[in-house]
Formats: C-alpha cells, structure tokens, sequence
C-alpha cells in the first residue's frame, strides 16, 4: 500500500455485492514470505474481495474462491482512485467459506496464489485441484471443518508434511504393467 495510506476506500455501510476484505492481506504475505513457490508475488499486487451473495458454482460444483488479472482499465481508475496499484483480485464466495476453519482459510488463500506464475500469468489447476494439496491436505480439504495443519504455523515445513493416506493404495500410483507374454 501507499506510504501514509491507511484504507484502500472506506464507505459507510455499504451494502452492495463486493466488498474489499483486508483480513486476507497480512495471510497472503505470510504465506509469499514462507513458501518459495510464491517467491515471485507481492501481496501488495492483490486486490482482495468478498462475493457476499453468490455461490459461485459452476458446472454443479461449488468455488471457494477465484483468482484473476484485473483489466487494465479497471487498474487504472483503482490506482486513480486509492493510490494503490493492483495487477490481480481473489474473490472469495463468502456463503460458501463461513463455514471454515482458520487453518483452511489459509489453505485457500494458498491455493488461490498459485494461479499467478513467475511471468505473471494465470495457470490452472494440473489437476482438478493442486497435486500437492491433494497429496498434502486431502482430497477435501476445503471441507466444512476440516481438520489441515496451518500453513502459516511455525512449525509447518510444507515439504514436511505427510501425505494424506489413501484408500486403495495400489491404485493411486502408475505401474508397469505386464502382458501374460511377459513383455510390457
């Protein structure tokens, strides 16, 4: 934020759609400071927003959240506006993150920072989720009340933690497989 800058925009009460959340700011620069694959961004360079009303679902499965380049134009009139510069916002679909536990707040701010890439581009998902995070945190660790380590903890050492177990072990890794002629 600019030197001196206290608020990004404060109107009272406010009753519309978006509304601008701070609360995830100082999480995302914990996260960029402790993780080396989110080295290359700047918390500064997010815009954080809370959807207050929609679901966001699409394709009949529920986001927690959303992550993307603003427009240009729409940087330009922030930066008019607030002195501060965004390049990218994460919309975070309240009604379906109320729910929450701190720990997966912090997983899902996370997750939402890995859409950036080093050249500052979006990337998506190499899976339906992040395979790490699968790996790491589970299937569903988005889940209402699941219980994940805080990323942001001390003590956590990503590369640390265990994966997740799985149910049918032998089906979860690649294998050569053989004919009956022996050949592969």
């Amino acid at each position: 934020m600019a030197e001196g800058a206290r608020h990004l925009v404060v109107v009272e009460e406010f009753g519309g759609k978006y509304l601008i959340n701070e609360a995830y700011r100082p999480i995302a620069e914990g996260l960029i400071d402790k993780y080396k694959e989110l080295n290359h961004l700047a918390a500064g360079s997010f815009l954080f927003i809370d959807n207050i009303s929609d679901t966001g679902k699409s394709w009949n499965k529920m986001r927690y959240a959303t992550t993307n380049k603003i427009p240009a134009k729409w940087s330009d009139a922030i930066y008019q506006l607030t002195n501060t510069r965004f390049d990218y916002y994460i919309e975070f679909f309240k009604t379906n993150i109320e729910q929450m536990a701190k720990e997966q707040i912090v997983a899902l701010v996370y997750h939402e920072l890995r859409h950036v890439d080093p050249d500052g581009n979006m990337k998506h998902h190499d899976v339906e989720d992040w395979v790490e995070m699968v790996d790491k945190l589970g299937p569903n660790w988005a889940d209402t009340k699941a219980r994940i380590p805080n990323l942001l903890d001390m003590d956590i050492n990503w590369d640390n933690i265990k994966s997740q177990p799985n149910l049918f072990e032998s089906y979860t890794k690649l294998q050569l497989v053989k004919g009956e002629d022996g050949n592969e």
